[in-house]
């Protein structure tokens, strides 16, 4: 499996994002005031990536993942799956490819 980003902080910047999507996931997405705070988060994360890691290219997925709060807290089955390529693409950061 090749590496998904090489460059200097490559590492750092894989674990970070790996991290804040974790961390996203995990926050709640019951009300519209779960989605306002979850879009702030992840608002925050793709600011600390730019500023960070500006050289780190992120899945498309992912990119996508950062703006489907409401989707998600409206579909549960949506969210689920989406939430189950992201944990795959976690695992990518981090080296694995137990998890696709």
């Amino acid at each position: 499996m090749q590496p998904i980003n090489v460059f200097p902080n490559a590492n750092a910047a894989g674990e970070f994002l790996a991290g804040e999507l974790e961390r996203l996931m995990a926050l709640p997405l019951d009300t519209t005031e779960d989605a306002r705070n979850w879009n702030l988060e992840a608002e925050k994360v793709m600011n600390a990536m730019d500023t960070r890691f500006p050289r780190m290219v992120i899945e498309k997925q992912a990119t996508n993942f950062f703006t489907d709060a409401e989707i998600f807290r409206q579909d549960a089955a949506y969210r689920r799956t989406q939430y189950q390529c992201v944990a795959g693409y976690v695992a990518r950061l981090r080296g694995r490819d137990d998890i696709k």
